[in-house]
């Protein structure tokens, strides 16, 4: 089967906004003009720094941020902390604390409040906790009812959580804003396999490949319709391509385990 995985969703910090955004907080002024000062502008840099370390040292990060925070980081400081544990595999606790984070931002600041509620349920997702996820995902697209990334997520939710036909209407409506998304649409091909409607998974693999013709999760995917409509040989040439195409990774290795049962079953 595709991978439905929990970390699939997670996306890097998108910084330039949510560093200005934070900053301007700390500053108390609404919008993030005040990041502009002298005083702005170091805070500014030192969470840039801060984030991008999380993303490629996460402990040093992590170790960082509550130096600073001790140096008066504030929020900007437990922001970066809360995104090295995600990189840590803290899942649980990141996503306590961006929560906790996002009730502390004031109503003025409702962007930012959801930026956070969006990343702590990124956590939950990541730590198993797909229920949660989507009752926070939810919070979000009541207000961001058109962001296809949201309700991507929350398909991912829904999926993990065995409700396939309610990560359907999120992935069509994140399809209609993003028609080419070929995540989306591979998403949406896992869960109508999942109901056993293989017709409408493999119109839109193809549709998939058709984007992007050297996408690994595309040929598994295939490669799973196939079998299930009893062309092994096909099968096995779709997961023989996603090893041509990557052969490391989280979906070469549901390719070789796929062969493998093939072989077996011979």
């Amino acid at each position: 089967m595709m991978q439905v995985s929990t970390r699939s969703s997670y996306q890097p910090v998108k910084k330039t906004a949510l560093i200005l955004a934070i900053v301007g907080l700390v500053f108390g002024q609404v919008g993030a003009a005040s990041a502009q000062t002298a005083g702005g502008e170091q805070q500014a840099a030192m969470y840039d720094a801060c984030l991008t370390q999380a993303d490629s040292e996460p402990k040093a990060a992590y170790e960082a941020a509550l130096d600073w925070y001790k140096a008066g980081g504030g929020l900007p400081a437990r922001h970066c902390a809360a995104v090295a544990l995600l990189g840590l595999d803290a899942y649980e606790e990141a996503a306590a604390r961006l929560e906790k984070l996002a009730g502390e931002v004031p109503d003025a600041r409702i962007d930012l409040r959801l930026g956070l509620i969006a990343q702590a349920a990124q956590g939950w997702m990541m730590s198993g906790r797909a229920e949660r996820a989507a009752q926070l995902l939810s919070l979000v697209i009541n207000v961001r009812p058109d962001d296809p990334q949201l309700r991507a997520d929350r398909a991912v939710a829904w999926m993990s959580l065995g409700d396939h036909w309610a990560a359907i209407d999120d992935l069509d409506l994140a399809l209609q804003r993003a028609p080419e998304d070929v995540e989306l649409l591979l998403y949406r091909a896992a869960a109508y396999r999942y109901l056993g409607v293989p017709d409408l998974a493999r119109d839109d693999v193809t549709r998939a490949l058709a984007v992007d013709p050297n996408h690994p999760g595309a040929w598994l995917e295939r490669g799973i319709l196939d079998e299930l409509a009893g062309d092994k040989a096909a099968a096995r040439r779709d997961w023989i391509k996603v090893l041509e195409l990557a052969p490391d990774g989280a979906v070469a290795d549901a390719a070789r385990a796929r062969l493998e049962a093939l072989d077996v079953a011979r």
